[in-house]
């Protein structure tokens, strides 16, 4: 048996006890999604993910003042953070090669923070910078004690999400921008099902080692000497599976978005919980359900009614 499996494997269990205990759930509830998606659905998605963003925004000016006059819905007070952050210069737009594989992060010094955004002068812009806004007010729930850290990252996700959405749906009365904020969230949902296939294949060729199978079979099934690579450097480096955090926030996120009457209330009522690290509410109100035909029905029923 190879050791190296057997240290990956020792690895998972440490670093996110979350993840080991369900991880064969994820793995199953992921694989369905893209097996049940319609025909039509799929073609939608994959549009989206193939198509550029067709509108240029002006200037930095506009892109803020997108998510100003977004999060005025959510709360007033939001606006003062996002004005103090102008005025302090928290809020910058980086190149390629200054912001490496990130699209937007957050970084500290100190007591300060800056909030670093890929810059594209498109609609992402927006939706990135709306995103770290709501990992702001949502990464309190990381603090709260008693709950595994991968599952609360999921709920953080969940939270964060859902914000995008709800910009989608402020976004869906400007007829500028409502076809290019649609292909960013459909863009979303795409990669939420399909980047967990790298979990997939890193589990799978995690099976193939524990059962001790030759180099060769395993390029055999798996299809090639490149995947094997990838997937053995994933194994020996114990680089973490954490593409099932976004995988299944989002699809809480599409689940909330086709219940909420008023998904603007909804969210600043998230962002109150969040912040006072009252998670037995989130796993009160938001559910983590992992049945795929639902989360298939989901998001047939939020395309259907996003268009």
């Amino acid at each position: 048996m190879d050791r190296s499996a057997i240290e990956y494997l020792n690895y998972l269990e440490n670093s996110d006890p979350f993840f080991y205990k369900n991880f064969n759930d994820f793995i199953v509830y992921a694989s369905s999604l893209n097996k049940n998606l319609k025909d039509e659905e799929y073609k939608q998605l994959k549009e989206s993910k193939d198509s550029d963003y067709k509108i240029t925004l002006k200037d930095k000016k506009t892109t803020i003042n997108i998510i100003k006059n977004f999060f005025y819905k959510i709360s007033p007070n939001i606006i003062k953070q996002i004005d103090f952050d102008v005025a302090n210069n928290n809020i910058v737009f980086l190149n390629r090669d200054q912001m490496g594989n990130s699209s937007s992060r957050i970084t500290l010094s100190g007591d300060n923070y800056k909030i670093e955004i890929l810059e594209s002068s498109k609609i992402e812009e927006s939706y990135l910078l709306v995103r770290e806004y709501a990992h702001l007010f949502a990464g309190n729930l990381l603090d709260a004690e008693g709950y595994d850290r991968g599952l609360k990252k999921v709920y953080v996700e969940a939270i964060t999400s859902l914000t995008e959405f709800a910009l989608a749906k402020h976004l869906s009365t400007n007829k500028a921008l409502k076809n290019d904020s649609i292909n960013y969230i459909n863009k979303k949902i795409y990669d939420s099902i399909y980047n967990m296939n790298d979990s997939y294949l890193t589990l799978t060729y995690l099976g193939y080692l524990l059962e001790g199978r030759g180099h060769d079979e395993i390029v055999r099934l798996l299809g090639s000497e490149e995947i094997v690579d990838k997937l053995d450097a994933i194994v020996r480096g114990k680089k973490p599976c954490n593409d099932y955090i976004f995988t299944l926030g989002t699809m809480m996120a599409i689940k909330e978005a086709d219940r909420t009457t008023n998904i603007f209330e909804r969210i600043n009522t998230f962002y109150i919980k969040a912040v006072s690290q009252d998670f037995k509410y989130f796993n009160d109100n938001m559910i983590l359900d992992l049945d795929q035909k639902n989360a298939v029905n989901d998001i047939g029923i939020y395309l259907a009614s996003n268009k």
